[in-house]
């Protein structure tokens, strides 16, 4: 039974697990490390933190690759209650600037 979810699950994977050729043109980061990010369309109580690293992830359910961000949530953060860090892919992020992000302390 193992085996055959794993095998469902390459059914949408790349051809091929190496980076796309034109890995280099597709599109910088919009983010980089430091910057501040909550997540965007949920509204005031969304989380928040600062992004401290970056991956390149293929995403299989939009069957492509995409960046994906590694966040630090900020103490005051709704997850940060059972959570200290989250990922999110690049479309699920915006930018923050809040006066409570300029005291952002862990």
């Amino acid at each position: 039974m193992i085996s055959a979810l794993l095998l469902r699950d390459l059914k949408g994977m790349p051809p091929s697990i190496e980076l796309p050729a034109n890995f280099a043109k597709i599109h910088t980061p919009r983010f980089e490390c430091g910057e501040m990010v909550r997540w965007a369309d949920v509204g005031e109580e969304a989380d928040w933190g600062i992004v401290i690293g970056k991956f390149y992830n293929y995403e299989p359910r939009r069957c492509c690759w995409m960046w994906c961000y590694i966040i630090w949530l900020a103490a005051n953060s709704k997850s940060a209650a059972w959570c200290q860090f989250d990922t999110a892919r690049e479309e699920d992020l915006e930018g923050f600037e809040d006066e409570k992000a300029a005291d952002f302390d862990r």
